[in-house]
């Protein structure tokens, strides 16, 4: 995966978790933004880092000095990897919100598709119709734990953000 690849992967990431009209800005001269989005009467302007080391102090100054350009009045910087003390504390100062261990997007939905998909066969094509509901139940309570727990992870990010980078 490069660079690029990453910026769709967090837009689809953006709009998984409510973001509205994510899209990229362009290849070259984007002032440093990747992604502008909307999200409660707020537009985002988002810089995509994809490293393989803590992301540094460039990144926020990136999108920070993006904003304007691009009509934004909240800032966010999206990493697979993590941040910098440097990076924290200057995110703080500008209000600029930070996502680390971004990795992938959209790929639980898919799974859940595809077994639903075999499940839904074995029932029609086997004589196995009970253990093919019973691990179509089990499926479905660890769907559901497993989007329990990412929204969980969700409220304590955002939960951090806002203890860590306060809106006025």
């Amino acid at each position: 995966m490069n660079g690029k690849d990453y910026e769709k992967r967090c837009a689809d990431y953006l709009r998984a978790h409510g973001y509205r009209h994510a899209r990229l800005t362009g290849n070259s001269g984007d002032y440093g933004v990747d992604i502008v989005a909307s999200k409660r009467r707020h537009r985002y302007a988002v810089q995509c880092k994809f490293y393989s080391r803590p992301v540094g102090v460039a990144a926020v100054q990136q999108v920070v000095g993006g904003m304007a350009y691009y009509g934004c009045d909240r800032a966010l910087v999206i990493t697979n990897s993590t941040f910098t003390k440097q990076a924290r504390e200057l995110a703080m100062s500008n209000e600029v919100e930070l996502l680390d261990n971004v990795r992938r997007a959209g790929n639980s939905r898919l799974l859940m598709i595809l077994f639903t998909a075999a499940v839904m066969l074995l029932l029609m094509f086997t004589e196995y119709r009970t253990y093919a509901l019973a691990a179509a139940g089990a499926a479905a309570v660890i769907a559901l734990f497993v989007l329990y727990l990412r929204r969980r992870a969700i409220r304590e990010i955002r939960e951090y953000n806002t203890e860590y980078n306060p809106r006025p």
